[in-house]
């Protein structure tokens, strides 16, 4: 092959390949005519190459091409401008033109062409505003996992400020968005919270109001205006109404957890679900995010554009799956906290229940052993006072009343019965208790009770006053140990009124029981003392042995009551118990 065919033949490749390159490349003579062009440039003017070819095309572009000042090599050289394109058909298109000035005369004084490569704008402003926004959206991304695992957050703290995120306007924009969580007892998904408005008049305020909240996300989503939640009741009453078994594998929300998969749903798209949820929602165009973790499915998010109506974009459902896959750490993290709270509540208050019986069978152990010693020691003692109070009373009998030693023998006969007295009560409050119940109208045991009493009161100048309304209850009891209960508290009533004065014995049926209140109008109980007065051994009299109401309280315990006293509000003091009812009653 001759060095022309060479030539001819790669002139011939070149120029295929010039033209079917779809770059849109454009050759211009000096006179601005085109020259050549790819087939790139014919998609992009809209017409063929033989429509293009010759013509002049520098006012094809808006402002006119300067072609006369590109092929001044001293000028311009590779110069790059932007400039809308005019197609055949339809509106201006913003390119970016590349321009380099060449000759094709070697031999010649400067250029007398121009290539063009003619780059459409379009695609790369929009992928340029795409990384912007994928930027802007990890920065929001940041301030999300500030907000949720830097403020400390309770679990219903941490589903508000999810839903704040996603409608708010330094947020992800939805109108409007709906939670629902996974109900593992009834093994359904339910509707938990919502936020957005339910109408366009609501949202122009709640916009509105949001523009006055704090630009930053994480100040919006920790103080969440309480104006705005207000709002929210259309859309809480929505979301209460969603309720999805799961076991139903093909409904839209089931389907998107177990995929793990965020789903944009379009007016066109009839998936098993799907029109439910256009129910509850009123339109057409939502998104699903599943809110899934490690440790399995936790639920799912619903969000719309409902009132503004604009579209839901691919980056839109990009960025509510990555906001809804951290979303599920915080809420996992939040139920695990409040569990491991709950936790350390429950040992803590075993732990203390645990000192407190520990100490309660301390206690019971050294009352066993101080009752065991005081029952050797009492009944050793009754002996030989038995003995010194028959001398001492046979002394009184015997000794001539104005003989001086006839005084102390009766000193010696009141001390000794003094401490039998002691010692009877020592060995009623220590000895175990012999359970006689049987069914006893209380009203009556409380009359026969009190009878025994109305003459020494009378003597005393005191009032009696019987209010008895438990309408003839009974109890099951030891009618002998109630009484003896009672007629200390009228004795210990009797005796704070040595000067006259009032006592009232009261019936009551009250919840599960039937209380029985002595009252009197005497000084009340000194307050210091209020929590003392069933202490054993405690008391405020110059005499007795501080057991008394102590075995009053042992007594109505063994019947499974409760014993209390009080100051009155008009003066005095009341004692009380309650005992209860039978079961079948």
């Amino acid at each position: 092959m001759s060095d022309a065919d060479r030539n001819t033949d790669r002139a011939r490749v070149l120029a295929a390949a010039f033209h079917q390159n779809p770059l849109p490349l454009v050759v211009l003579a000096d006179g601005g005519q085109v020259a050549e062009l790819s087939d790139g440039a014919c998609e992009l003017l809209g017409q063929q190459r033989g429509e293009i070819l010759g013509r002049d095309l520098r006012h094809r572009f808006l402002p006119p091409l300067p072609i006369e000042k590109c092929l001044d090599v001293n000028e311009c050289l590779e110069h790059r401008c932007r400039r809308e394109v005019l197609p055949q058909q339809g509106d201006p298109i913003p390119v970016e033109i590349l321009c380099r000035p060449f000759h094709v005369d070697p031999d010649g004084d400067g250029p007398d062409h121009c290539l063009l490569y003619i780059s459409d704008t379009r695609k790369r402003d929009y992928e340029d505003e795409l990384r912007a926004a994928r930027v802007a959206k990890l920065s929001l991304l940041n301030q999300v996992s500030e907000a949720l695992y830097g403020a400390n957050l309770t679990l219903d703290q941490v589903l508000e400020a999810v839903l704040i995120c996603i409608t708010a306007g330094q947020g992800l924009r939805f109108n409007r968005a709906f939670l629902l969580l996974v109900d593992d007892r009834q093994e359904v998904l339910r509707g938990e919270l919502a936020i957005g408005p339910s109408n366009q008049d609501e949202a122009g305020r709640i916009w509105s109001d949001l523009a006055a909240q704090p630009e930053d996300l994480f100040s919006m989503m920790t103080s969440y205006d309480q104006s705005i939640k207000q709002t929210d009741a259309a859309v809480n009453a929505i979301v209460k109404t969603m309720i999805v078994p799961l076991a139903e594998h093909d409904h839209v929300l089931v389907r998107s957890m177990e995929q793990r998969q965020a789903i944009r749903i379009t007016p066109d798209m009839d998936l098993p679900g799907v029109s439910a949820i256009r129910q509850w929602l009123g339109c057409d165009h939502f998104a699903i995010a599943p809110l899934v973790t490690r440790s399995g499915m936790l639920g799912a998010i619903i969000a719309d554009n409902a009132i503004s109506g604009q579209e839901i974009t691919d980056l839109d459902l990009e960025f509510l799956q990555l906001f809804a896959n951290q979303s599920a750490s915080a809420i996992e993290n939040s139920r695990l906290y409040t569990e491991l709270e709950r936790r350390l509540i429950d040992l803590r208050q075993a732990h203390e229940a645990q000192k407190e019986h520990q100490q309660t069978l301390l206690r019971m152990e050294r009352l066993s052993v101080m009752g065991e010693t005081s029952a050797i020691v009492a009944h050793e003692l009754r002996n030989p006072l038995v003995a010194i109070g028959g001398f001492a009373r046979a002394l009184v009998r015997n000794l001539d009343p104005d003989d001086p030693n006839h005084k102390y023998a009766e000193i010696i006969t009141e001390e000794v019965s003094r401490m039998e007295t002691i010692i009877h009560d020592l060995l009623d409050f220590i000895r175990p208790q012999k359970l006689q119940r049987k069914e006893v109208a209380l009203d009556e045991l409380v009359t026969s009770t009190v009878e025994r009493f109305e003459g020494e009161m009378q003597a005393k100048g005191i009032e009696l006053v019987l209010d008895l309304q438990s309408g003839g209850a009974q109890c099951s009891c030891n009618p002998i140990e109630i009484q003896q209960v009672l007629q200390n508290f009228i004795v210990n009533a009797m005796q704070v009124m040595p000067d006259g004065g009032r006592i009232e014995v009261r019936t009551r049926g009250v919840e599960g029981g039937i209380k029985v209140e002595v009252c009197d109008s005497g000084p009340g109980i000194a307050e210091d003392t209020l929590d003392k007065l069933f202490a054993p051994f405690f008391t405020t009299k110059p005499t007795g042995s501080g057991l008394g109401l102590t075995i009053c309280q042992q007594i109505i315990k063994s019947h499974g009551g409760v014993v209390g006293a009080r100051n009155r509000e008009g003066g005095g003091a009341g004692f009380s118990f309650i005992l209860p009812l039978p079961r079948n009653a």
